[in-house]
């Protein structure tokens, strides 16, 4: 991917006010499918396994917390992870709300089943968000975006270029397994090692393993050494 001319995240404002806030959403399933309860309960357990401290828990969300070091400084990671479908608040409001106070967003969505934010309304309340007052002079200086669904490096780059500006964005090539949260989780970790953008792609990749074929893959796409997670600087 072009303009790769940062190797890492931007620490030096990520951490700058001595706390790391991120959210997870767990998109709503469309309806007649439950994999999000499975993806809710399997990403608790790995935040909990990479130290994260349980401090709230309402229907629907819950927030862990962890004390570390970086550079010699003491860092609060404030880590939120919330169930869409099963959210007892506005889940439109909690995105625009992370759009513009959280250091680490995360969104995990079908996207419509092959519909994609570029292309149709199946996901309009993500995008209805994004499109209101992108200008706030509160909105953090710096942000990190992986976008959790099937090939957002395609679908979601530009248009997240369009609504939010200038974010560091770790994307997929592929189509995804929507059960998959590993990743995340990993990425989490490894913001609180301090890894450079290299490091945390691949063992993003290898958590995540061999993405799997679909129908609408290119047959030439499919003798390629296919890893799932890519990333992209802003300018």
């Amino acid at each position: 991917m072009p303009g790769k001319n940062r190797t890492a995240p931007r620490y030096d404002i990520l951490f700058s006010e001595g706390e790391f806030n991120g959210t997870l959403l767990i998109g709503p399933d469309p309806l007649g499918a439950t994999f999000d309860y499975g993806v809710f309960l399997e990403a608790r357990r790995r935040l909990r396994l990479i130290g994260l401290t349980l401090t709230d828990s309402k229907r629907g969300f819950e927030e862990y917390q962890k004390v570390f070091n970086f550079n010699n400084r003491v860092i609060r990671a404030r880590i939120r992870l919330f169930l869409g479908r099963n959210f007892g608040g506005d889940v439109q409001e909690i995105w625009r709300e992370s759009l513009t106070n959280e250091d680490l967003i995360y969104l995990k969505t079908h996207a419509g089943y092959g519909k994609h934010l570029s292309l149709s309304d199946d996901v309009s309340f993500f995008t209805d968000a994004m499109k209101e007052g992108f200008d706030r002079p509160e909105r953090k200086p710096y942000q990190l975006y992986y976008l959790d669904c099937c090939k957002s490096e395609m679908y979601y780059k530009d248009v997240f270029r369009k609504y939010v500006g200038g974010v560091d964005l770790i994307l997929h090539k592929w189509f995804c397994d929507y059960k998959i949260i590993g990743p995340a989780v990993v990425l989490i970790r490894e913001l609180m090692a301090g890894s450079d953008f290299e490091t945390m792609v691949l063992k993003m990749n290898d958590e995540y393993g061999i993405p799997h074929f679909d129908a609408e893959d290119d047959p030439a796409d499919m003798r390629l050494d296919r890893k799932m997670v890519t990333y992209s600087l802003s300018d």
